[in-house]
């Protein structure tokens, strides 16, 4: 247990490249370390047009976005992130209305085998960054 009293006082605003020092057993020990945990949920639902899938199947994605996803499209635990990174991959189901020109041509080139789906994957947001150190998925299966 340390009782610590420190001091700050910057000379006329002069502050610039001022540091303090405290003792090199505080800094040892981690006392002044903090950690900030943030949660993130993600769900997948029945919608009007069908049900969200969780997955790393995502349309229009490079491989190298998809690095630290697992199988099921879930990153993995101790990946590092940075705004824009996925950290549940998850695509829905789009209507005839939503389909772009591109993409009703390729419909109707391949047929149903074109999926009409669209990215809605839980990204990092803008601003955050981080280690992943857990990871929780429910079910109702």
């Amino acid at each position: 247990l340390f009782n610590v009293l420190v001091a700050f006082m910057p000379w006329e605003g002069y502050n610039y490249e001022d540091a303090i020092l405290l003792s090199e057993k505080l800094v040892k020990e981690d006392v002044f370390t903090s950690i900030h945990i943030e949660e993130y949920e993600c769900d997948a639902r029945d919608t009007k047009l069908g049900p969200e899938e969780i997955t790393r199947d995502i349309p229009n994605v490079a491989e190298d976005v998809l690095r630290d996803l697992d199988d099921r499209g879930i990153i993995r635990i101790g990946a590092e992130v940075r705004p824009g990174d996925i950290l549940v991959g998850k695509v829905t189901p789009k209507g005839e209305t939503e389909l772009t020109a591109e993409e009703r041509l390729l419909r109707a080139i391949f047929g149903e085998k074109a999926r009409e789906v669209r990215d809605t994957s839980l990204r990092v947001p803008h601003g955050e960054a981080g280690k992943i150190v857990d990871v929780k998925v429910f079910s109702r299966e």
